[in-house]
């Protein structure tokens, strides 16, 4: 027995005192049903960021499989191509020389701790939108990376770590001795430490999965973002939405047009297809007072918008708070507040063919002016959230034909995946129709109310 002990105390002895894996949390926004730890317990402490300010969002989709398959990465990559798909990616932002250096260093680690460079890439965007000095509670550096979440297994320049093998835990060494842990401000430490934490992450899942009572999801990245217990899918939904446009960045060549309206063949109008559609056409606006016209699509700030089918800009302009929309043109636009614009913000509209227009709103900003001819793909703006007044960046889309509104996503169906396919979106659903019964049940007591009025005043006559 004395044995017993003393063998399991030094098998924890680099990682400090253990303490018992924390119990999956009744408040998360996941049924607890679903949250289970089946799993023999881990010897080791559960990894979690200090200040867990990333919070389960439950934009993850209830059936994982509903997701297509990720594309693969090419056998070799070039510098010179991934830096500018990077820079695409990123923004455009960046001084001359950072996108091929960032990209040298992404090869290079990615291929030294067998890691994915365009997973990489996409996860370092998603972290910190590129930005290499970002500092928060979050984390530091490019990759957002908390080093008090690590620093007690990484020891001598050797992460130590187990992985589960036919039911029982193996300890693992893994050289990390490049740079220290509080090196993660350099942009190149930061790529390394990301690039290991991401190799020690797919030897570790599905075994942690097991026995920190993750909830479900896809990829072995989400542990890098949330630490041993994963809490929700959407954070790693976003980083292989990112990696599926950086390959398309990479190769140069959209995916060809799959959706239609009658013969007119119609392409996503933002990047890395399929993207989550968070609102759909008809749904409440203003407690009831309009139903929304368009869709909504979950995106990120300055994402590029594209056309999406050959047409000529009819509107490139903002919607004034009363007048309507006006043409300004796109230099002129960047000096406008968002606080003196109406609902739309920045838009754009395009006339295309079988009389079908379509538009694009919220818009940070856009490159086109009225009556300009575009092709299909072509950038003609970039996510924001102008004129939005409680949501945060997101593109609103619509359809018109014969000045009616079409609904959008059975014209964009290879594309969408639909609110109702999440939990948020189902929760909200269910919020939806609670709402719409309380406003049925108080119209009737008002008509009633209204009613036994009437005849009162009537027996009074």
């Amino acid at each position: 027995m004395i044995r017993t002990v003393a063998a399991l105390l030094m098998l924890l002895a680099p990682f400090g005192a253990a303490a018992a894996p924390s119990s999956p949390s009744a408040e998360d926004p996941y049924s607890p049903a679903r949250i289970k730890q089946s799993g023999p317990p881990a010897p080791w402490p559960r990894r979690r960021r200090v200040e867990e300010k990333i919070k389960p969002s439950a934009h993850g989709l209830v059936d994982l499989a509903s997701w297509p398959a990720e594309p693969a990465s090419p056998s070799t990559v070039d510098e010179a191509r991934l830096a500018a798909a990077l820079k695409q990616l990123c923004g455009g932002w960046w001084p001359p020389k950072r996108p091929l250096q960032y990209a040298r260093w992404i090869i290079a680690y990615g291929r030294e701790l067998e890691v994915d460079p365009f997973l990489l890439g996409a996860f370092i965007y998603r972290q910190s939108r590129c930005v290499p000095q970002e500092q928060s509670d979050f984390g530091i550096g490019l990759a957002k990376i908390d080093p008090r979440m690590h620093s007690g297994f990484l020891r001598r320049g050797s992460y130590r770590y187990f992985v589960l093998r036919k039911g029982e835990w193996q300890r693992r060494e893994l050289k990390l001795d490049r740079f220290s842990l509080g090196n993660l401000r350099r942009p190149e430490a930061s790529i390394y430490f990301a690039a290991g934490l991401l190799h020690l992450a797919r030897q570790q899942c599905p075994g942690i999965d097991a026995s920190f009572g993750s909830v479900p999801h896809r990829h072995f990245v989400s542990h890098v973002i949330w630490g041993d217990r994963v809490r929700g899918a959407g954070p790693e939904d976003r980083v292989l939405q990112a990696r599926r446009a950086l390959l398309e960045y990479y190769t140069a060549k959209l995916p060809e047009p799959r959706g239609t309206y009658g013969g007119l063949a119609l392409r996503l109008p933002l990047d890395g297809a399929p993207r989550i559609v968070s609102s759909v056409m008809g749904q409440d606006r203003e407690d009831g007072k309009r139903a929304h016209k368009g869709i909504d699509f979950a995106s990120t700030y300055a994402e590029p918008v594209r056309a999406v089918a050959d047409g000529r800009v009819v509107l490139a302009g903002v919607d004034m708070p009363s007048g309507g929309p006006r043409n300004v043109d796109a230099e002129e636009a960047k000096t406008l507040r968002s606080s003196t614009m109406g609902p739309g913000g920045l838009f754009v509209m395009i006339l295309h063919g079988e009389g079908l227009r379509s538009a694009y709103m919220h818009l940070s900003s856009y490159v086109v002016n009225a009556n300009q001819q575009v092709k299909s793909g072509d950038v003609i703006g970039y996510v924001g959230q102008t004129g939005a007044r409680e949501s945060g960046a997101h593109l609103h889309f619509e359809l018109r034909a014969d000045g009616k509104h079409v609904d959008p996503v059975p014209h964009l169906q290879p594309y969408v995946i639909l609110p109702d396919a999440t939990w948020l979106g189902q929760k909200l659903a269910v919020e939806e129709k609670r709402v719409r019964r309380k406003r049925r049940v108080e119209r009737w007591r008002a008509i009633k109310a209204e009613r036994e009025a009437k005849a009162t005043s009537r027996g009074k006559q």
